[in-house]
């Protein structure tokens, strides 16, 4: 609604002199229908910290830039820096979460690749908003493309922004990380968003707030009636109690409660109590159906204060990183990739974070296992080749010999620690 020149947000609320109170509510649904996707996400007091939680917990990731020849780390690699500094505005993590808020919360994420003009390199990294994105319209017929037509097509030019920047970026230029599978549409860059399937439940949320603040403010009104057998009120004195009465105590201004008059009234409440009305046991319910499509576990992020144990908060959030954090982190670097080269890639993991130490010990005990097992099978006579397939190792590894089991089946090292213990035993006895 536009009122006085400016644009009002319902449900407006108004009082008159004579303390009435009513509300201009003539739309349900005008929260959600004046704004996009990514500033539902920016301005949903459910949705918004459960977003934060799930892009601030990806931005921790730890990357390191390794050579595809030997496995080892290259420190001195050139993006190395961009990464560290993607831009002149933000960190890496800053860059992360506002890629993956904006992921999640449009369906894809965009990174712009800005390069040097003479040499092509890549110096910076910027999140774009997909929805200011306007494609070519040959584009949704170019979904069939062989590889000699791939450089033309990427040299296709986008227009970002045309209301704002306006400026010309060509596809090659551009990185898609995408939270639903793409391709499913017309456009192949064009994909749906996980938040268009809670549309409802976040109008609703939004809705029970609304309905919460009504009561709120409403609330506090009282009934004055006379008694049969009282001295009835007189015109005065009943204008009196409409005007002291008929207000809402709760966010009144400068209501008295004071009443003089010898008419035998009778008060009652018209208080309405929030709690029978349903609307927290329904926020709940909002917020267990939106922590469900972003998949955060109840033990790691309840909003109905559902306490857990440290052990079972600690274990659903290592469940969590590896099973819902580390296939994001792939998917962003198999994107990324390309920026990197044929000789070196790009690797990242959460293994620094306090609450992967029980998972990193796991991992170090499977680890002694798998050596053991490797060296039982070399003591038995197997093959180096055969020996490290059977563990699950690479066969190019490369080991160094070990000697065989004994006749008698017992390690040869062991057979020697046993003939110098029993030399001492010997030259101990020599002595006594």
């Amino acid at each position: 609604m536009k009122l006085l020149g400016y644009n009002w947000q319902f449900p407006l609320w108004f009082r008159n002199r004579e303390g009435e109170n009513f509300y201009d509510y003539t739309t349900a649904n005008g929260w959600y229908q004046s704004k996009n996707n990514l500033a539902i996400a920016q301005e949903h007091p459910l949705l918004t910290p459960a977003l934060l939680f799930v892009a601030k917990l990806f931005s921790q990731a730890e990357f390191k830039v390794c050579r595809k020849s030997n496995g080892e780390i290259a420190p001195n690699h050139p993006m190395i820096g961009v990464l560290k500094k993607p831009n002149a505005n933000q960190t890496l993590p800053d860059l992360l979460e506002s890629l993956l808020f904006s992921q999640l919360a449009n369906g894809v994420g965009v990174l712009y690749i800005k390069r040097n003009a003479l040499v092509g390199k890549p110096n910076s990294l910027y999140v774009l908003d997909y929805q200011l994105i306007e494609f070519p319209e040959n584009l949704e017929k170019s979904k069939f493309i062989n590889k000699s037509q791939n450089e033309k097509y990427l040299n296709k030019e986008i227009i970002y922004d045309e209301s704002g920047e306006n400026i010309k970026i060509k596809l090659k230029d551009l990185l898609f990380f995408y939270d639903l599978p793409n391709y499913l549409n017309e456009n192949p860059f064009d994909v749906k968003s996980r938040l268009d399937g809670l549309k409802q439940t976040l109008i609703n949320s939004i809705d029970s707030a609304k309905a919460k603040n009504i009561i709120i403010k409403s609330n506090g009104k009282e009934l004055i009636t006379g008694q049969k057998d009282g001295f009835p009120l007189t015109p005065d004195e009943k204008k009196d109690v409409e005007d002291r009465f008929n207000g809402s105590y709760g966010v009144g201004y400068n209501r008295k409660r004071g009443i003089v008059t010898k008419a035998n009234i009778k008060w009652q409440s018209l208080h309405i109590i929030a709690r029978d009305l349903g609307h927290d046991e329904g926020t709940k319910t909002d917020a267990s159906v939106i922590f469900a499509a972003l998949h955060i576990p109840n033990d790691v992020y309840s909003i109905t204060g559902a306490k857990s144990t440290y052990k079972n908060a600690n274990a659903s959030l290592i469940s969590y990183i590896q099973n819902e954090m580390m296939p994001t982190l792939n998917s962003f670097i198999e994107t990324i990739q390309p920026l990197f080269g044929d000789n070196y890639y790009l690797k990242g993991d959460y293994n620094h974070l306090p609450v992967m130490l029980p998972s990193l010990t796991i991992t170090y005990q499977n680890l002694s296992l798998q050596m053991k097992a490797l060296n039982d099978a070399r003591m038995t006579g197997i093959n180096d080749k055969d020996a490290l397939e059977m563990v699950g190792l690479p066969r190019t590894l490369e080991l160094k010999p070990v000697k065989p089991l004994s006749s008698t089946g017992e390690n040869q090292e062991q057979e020697e620690e046993n003939n110098d213990n029993q030399n001492e035993e010997n030259e101990q006895s020599g002595s006594n």
